[in-house]
């Protein structure tokens, strides 16, 4: 073997990247039955996100005050002076965490978590590989999701080619906004990508994300070029995207510039994240904002149907038509 493609195979199986969840048993994150992976970091700052934790690419400690019991063991573990009980606030401020993990070990009540993981691409294949069999019996397999899964690259690519080659159903969540040469590697890899657009304006787009949509539309557009069966997903907000405006102007780009793509899934905006924005520190912007009805979907996909595009309904399942090649999503 050449000492070029030693140094490449070595590199492929050192990959170690940062997560901060393996979740098992999803049924709505691509076909069949699936293990989600998610991985650590992300270039936006979503008012809506559901899982805060996911946008900073380090450790971090979350700290949740219903939990806290007011010990003192978190401040006593804590050799920098750093750690407080959630009801004095939890951290004192002095400095910077390091997340060094002592005060989530002296919690009796669990009351702090760590949130994120550095691990070897080796040791995520261990765990995806322990579902295959349900894999097998579902058509399911194996979500990288985030954050922002392409911001890993060299991590992503080493999980997916080794999917790959164990056959087992590769798919892809992403916010769309990455360097598309890095990640074309990864892009090879993959079976299935939900691809999320938020906001087709680009002014509402920074104001509610925190950066522009002009990538995100612009890889969007290559992905379907690409040939990788595609869903667009939107996740629906209230009074924030679901304007009749804002999804005529999706469904009308899914069908002039991603005539390859399978359609479009409205997300339910919800709240299940709340608590997590608490613990971190972070100040959350729809408090105030309840989740859309049935009755409400069910005309953000009227809208998305009278503009000639597949609309996907929530909690349907992914299989393939008889007289199609790519896959389809029906109820």
């Amino acid at each position: 073997m050449e000492r070029a493609q030693i140094s490449r195979e070595a590199k492929r199986t050192t990959a170690k990247g940062i997560i901060f969840e393996i979740e098992r048993w999803s049924l709505s994150d691509g076909p069949g039955t699936r293990t989600v992976v998610f991985l650590k970091g992300c270039p936006l700052s979503c008012w809506w996100c559901a899982n805060p934790e996911s946008q900073s690419d380090r450790v971090q400690i979350g700290v949740f005050t219903g939990k806290c019991i007011d010990c003192d063991r978190c401040a006593e573990a804590c050799d920098k002076g750093l750690a407080l009980p959630a009801v004095k606030g939890g951290f004192s401020g002095n400095g910077p965490c390091r997340a060094c993990n002592r005060c989530v070990s002296a919690c009796p009540s669990k009351a702090r978590r760590r949130m994120g993981e550095f691990v070897s691409a080796s040791e995520v294949i261990k765990e995806i590989k322990k579902d295959s069999i349900f894999y097998r019996k579902s058509g399911g397999g194996v979500t990288f999701s985030g954050g922002e899964p392409f911001r890993q690259p060299e991590f992503l690519a080493e999980l997916l080619a080794t999917c790959k080659k164990a056959g087992i159903h590769t798919a892809v969540e992403t916010c769309g906004l990455f360097n598309w040469e890095t990640a074309a590697d990864c892009i090879d890899l993959i079976d299935f990508v939900m691809f999320d657009l938020k906001h087709m304006d680009d002014r509402h787009h920074r104001r509610l994300t925190g950066a522009s949509n002009s990538l995100v539309l612009e890889n969007a557009e290559k992905m379907a070029r690409a040939g990788v069966d595609m869903v667009i997903r939107i996740p629906i907000i209230p009074s924030i995207n679901d304007s009749e405006e804002n999804i005529r102007a999706t469904a009308g780009f899914v069908r002039e510039k991603l005539d390859t793509a399978l359609g479009i899934e409205p997300l339910p905006y919800h709240r299940l994240g709340l608590t997590k924005y608490a613990a971190l520190g972070l100040d959350y912007k729809l408090s105030d904002i309840s989740s859309p009805d049935d009755d409400h979907i069910q005309a953000i996909c009227h809208l998305i149907t009278e503009e000639r595009v597949r609309c996907f309904s929530p909690g349907s399942r992914y299989q393939k038509e008889s007289n199609q090649s790519q896959l389809t999503r029906i109820k």
